[in-house]
């Protein structure tokens, strides 16, 4: 292992790019992990709680499904817009402060949507939780990265993403505890307090990264002290230094398209628009496809449940063979079997004499597709150097969250055509996916953990 401490006459110096990087994953950094976990949990579960009520919001105002479209579309709008802002927050003010302010602003404003009473009013506060929505991911992802040692970092990550399925997960168990006996206003009390008490756990617990700290040229005692989140033993009369990113560009979006990341800055706009395009698709279409076909409610949600089990299970599977086997190779498989997964889909009859080969079949697909969409970020972290990890993140990140709002207008032309062509275009997307990660040049190449 490269040295981390260099020893002088006076005092040592203490590389800390070099110790971050290499380090032992400490409980300490795991701690981290965790906290940014529980932050995204609830980023998943605010994310999806307001399709759990709209039933209910639909029978007590006397208004249509179309009536919620402007509140889902302008949740998206906000994300879009959330999402690049967080990173660029994230980069300038710090990564504790990005995630801390995000989650306290998707909190506030789902916990207002219990008061609302009109569609006007949850649409308002839906494009405000969504700023908030889209902004805690990137200062997440980049605090895990920072606190992971390279050899883990894709798992790390990919840890931490497998978070929102996990609370999307939890909003449908909330909604089939509350809402029958509470109502509908009681599910975003809930959704919306636990964002605001851990907002104020995150500020109290949660460290930031000494990269980010020792760039801005913070004063030594606070870079000493999250320095000891890395290593314990550090001493805080140390000089640290991070030769890893010394002469890097400011953080602004123009960074992203430097010589060295031109080319896959771009590629990686384009696999997180075409991944999480197809990813929204099911998530809003999916069920109304399966009541067309024939099946009730209750076994199209299970669909979308074991799409999301299967989600689980693949993102933990990528991140562990990105460390193994190289971003390259492990994403461009799940991509592949993502694509090959969907055209199986479109090539079978949707009935119930099907219904155990399409329920084995999407869980399947969760396993790739969102197996895809999680290693996305973990390649991205992996890409951007420390001084634009926030904004590189969030910039693609954002970028794909466009093809959330283009999800609604795909899902509705592919319905008009039938299940074939509405799986046929997942494949598409997913195919479109899969060209964008082989372009891009830069890579993590295979490593393996060390004890």
């Amino acid at each position: 292992m490269t040295t981390q401490v260099l020893e002088t006459t006076q005092q040592p110096v203490i590389d800390i790019g070099t110790l971050a990087e290499e380090g032992a994953w400490t409980n300490s950094r795991k701690q981290v992990l965790l906290l940014c976990a529980l932050a995204i949990i609830l980023d998943g579960l605010d994310n999806q709680i307001l399709g759990f009520a709209i039933p209910s919001m639909i029978k007590e105002w006397s208004v249509t499904r179309g009536d919620f479209a402007p509140a889902l579309a302008l949740g998206f709008v906000g994300m879009t817009v959330g999402t690049p802002l967080g990173g660029i927050v994230g980069d300038w003010l710090g990564r504790k402060v990005a995630l801390i302010a995000s989650v306290f602003l998707f909190g506030a404003a789902t916990l207002a949507i219990a008061a609302a009473h009109g569609v006007g009013e949850v649409s308002l506060y839906r494009f405000l939780a969504g700023l908030g929505l889209g902004g805690a991911l990137p200062a997440a992802t980049a605090l895990i990265a920072e606190f992971t040692p390279s050899r883990n970092r894709s798992l790390s990550v990919m840890l931490g993403i497998v978070c929102i399925p996990i609370g999307g997960m939890i909003g449908g168990v909330l909604a089939a505890q509350l809402q029958p006996e509470y109502g509908w206003r009681m599910l975003f009390v809930v959704s919306g307090v636990l964002p605001i008490i851990v907002a104020l756990v995150l500020a109290a617990a949660l460290p930031e990264s000494p990269q980010y700290l020792l760039a801005r040229g913070a004063d030594a005692k606070r870079v000493a002290k999250s320095v000891r989140i890395l290593d314990g033993n550090v001493a805080a009369s140390s000089v640290f230094v991070d030769r890893r990113d010394a002469g890097g560009e400011r953080a602004s979006l123009t960074a992203l398209f430097v010589a060295g990341l031109r080319r896959t800055t771009t590629a990686l706009w384009i696999a997180f628009f075409f991944c999480l395009l197809p990813v929204y698709v099911l998530y809003a279409w999916a069920p109304t496809l399966l009541t067309g076909k024939g099946f009730d409610v209750q076994t199209a949600s299970f669909g979308l449940a074991l799409f999301n089990f299967g989600g689980v299970g693949g993102c933990i599977v990528t991140g562990w063979a990105i460390g193994r086997y190289g971003s390259r190779a492990a994403i461009l498989t799940v991509a592949g079997a993502a694509a090959v997964g969907a055209a199986i889909l479109a090539s079978i009859p949707l009935s119930t004499e099907t219904q155990p080969l399409l329920m084995a079949l999407l869980c399947a697909e969760g396993f790739f597709l969102l197996g895809a969409q999680g290693s996305l970020y973990a390649l991205a972290a992996y890409v951007y150097p420390t001084n634009v990890r926030s904004t590189g993140v969030g910039a693609a990140a954002g970028f794909g969250r466009a093809g959330a709002i283009v999800s609604a207008y795909v899902g509705t032309f592919a319905l008009n055509y039938g299940a074939p062509m509405f799986f046929a275009v997942i494949a598409a997307c997913v195919a479109i996916t899969f060209v964008a990660v082989a372009v891009a040049d830069v890579h993590q190449a295979a490593q393996r953990a060390e004890r």
